[in-house]
């Protein structure tokens, strides 16, 4: 039976389903965020549009459903988001051999990675707008060196702007690349009419696992090009990119432009309920995915991601951004969610 629990803040929905546990935030705008401490996902965002509160991501009906979700709905990924090619990488000197599910590949941080995992829910920050969440990953985990303590910190605030703090601490160097990977639609049926404009100058070159060469290629005449807004659906089906023809879409890393935090690195647009979201982040790049691959109950293109992430592959390829965090610092990312009626 769904209890509301006792030991919150008066006015916070907070619910306990079994292991599951269920925040509401909302603000006086009739926005509203669900987040879910298994995977410590975002299980819904909720917009009006034209008065009336409308789902702007792809989710479950029931929390339940979650616990057997392959598509990494909303969730947190990691120790290291996005692929690592052979599950292997080098460091000081060490070769460290992860956790294989992606084929030889360690995608999103293995088997067993973060989105699979019961976030601690820190009861003491749960109030109407926010929800501190925990998680302590062991020396050894999915091959990774290193405890790493993690929270991670979703804030909505009046101005409908969904923040999400990464903040993470470590005894042994390791690599750390946190994202989101929620599915956004903007209340369409699908991605495909979307507009989308990205701040990205260049994007990396992905072989057919989409394991990253190394090499960083220009998006100038090219359909990588989003520095001004283009229908995702009209790009990718009229493309003769190969590489985004064999993916079905797109699901390639940009190198976001070094711009002030305070100026979005994305703009996706729906024209139909006159919405926008920008996307404000100190990542370095983005994962553009426009969810060729789900199935089951949902359909193709059905929702897209805008992970802001570091550059993947970054574990061996050692002119990229390095994603190694050490003892002495402290692992701080930030990704904002900002929605807004264009009417």
């Amino acid at each position: 039976m769904t209890q509301l629990a006792t030991d919150v803040k008066a006015g916070t929905e907070f619910k306990r389903v079994n292991q599951l546990d269920t925040i509401v935030l909302s603000n006086g705008n009739n926005m509203t965020v669900e987040i879910i401490n298994f995977g410590a996902r975002i299980k819904s965002i909720k917009f009006p549009v034209h008065g009336k509160p409308t789902e702007m991501t792809l989710g479950y009906e029931s929390s339940h459903e979650y616990l057997a979700d392959d598509f990494y709905l909303g969730a947190t990924c990691g120790r290291v988001c996005n692929r690592i090619a052979g599950g292997k990488f080098e460091l000081a000197g060490r070769q460290y051999q992860l956790s294989q599910n992606d084929g030889d590949n360690c995608l999103h941080g293995g088997t067993d990675n973060f989105a699979r995992r019961m976030w601690k829910v820190r009861r003491e920050t749960v109030t109407n707008s926010s929800v501190t969440l925990s998680l302590i990953s062991p020396n050894g985990d999915q091959g990774f060196p290193g405890t790493l303590n993690l929270s991670i910190t979703y804030q909505l605030s009046e101005d409908n702007l969904l923040s999400i703090q990464f903040i993470g601490n470590t005894d042994l160097a390791t690599p750390v690349n946190l994202t989101n990977h929620a599915y956004f639609n903007l209340g369409e049926h699908d991605c495909q009419s979307l507009y989308l404009q990205m701040m990205s100058s260049a994007f990396l070159e992905s072989n057919a696992e989409n394991i990253a060469t190394g090499n960083i290629l220009s998006v100038n005449q090219s359909d990588y090009n989003f520095r001004s807004p283009a229908s995702i659906g009209e790009r990718q089906h009229n493309t003769e990119d190969e590489s985004i023809n064999a993916k079905n879409g797109y699901d390639h890393c940009f190198v976001l432009d070094n711009t002030p935090f305070e100026q979005p690195k994305a703009i996706l647009t729906s024209l139909k309920n006159q919405i926008s979201l920008s996307v404000y982040t100190d990542q370095a790049a983005m994962q553009l995915y426009t969810g060729y691959y789900l199935n089951g109950q949902f359909n193709a293109y059905q929702g897209m991601c805008l992970e802001a992430q570091n550059y993947t592959g970054a574990e061996n390829n050692q002119h990229f951004p390095s994603t190694i965090l050490k003892p002495s610092q402290q692992y701080k990312r930030k990704i904002i969610y900002k929605f807004e009626s264009i009417a």
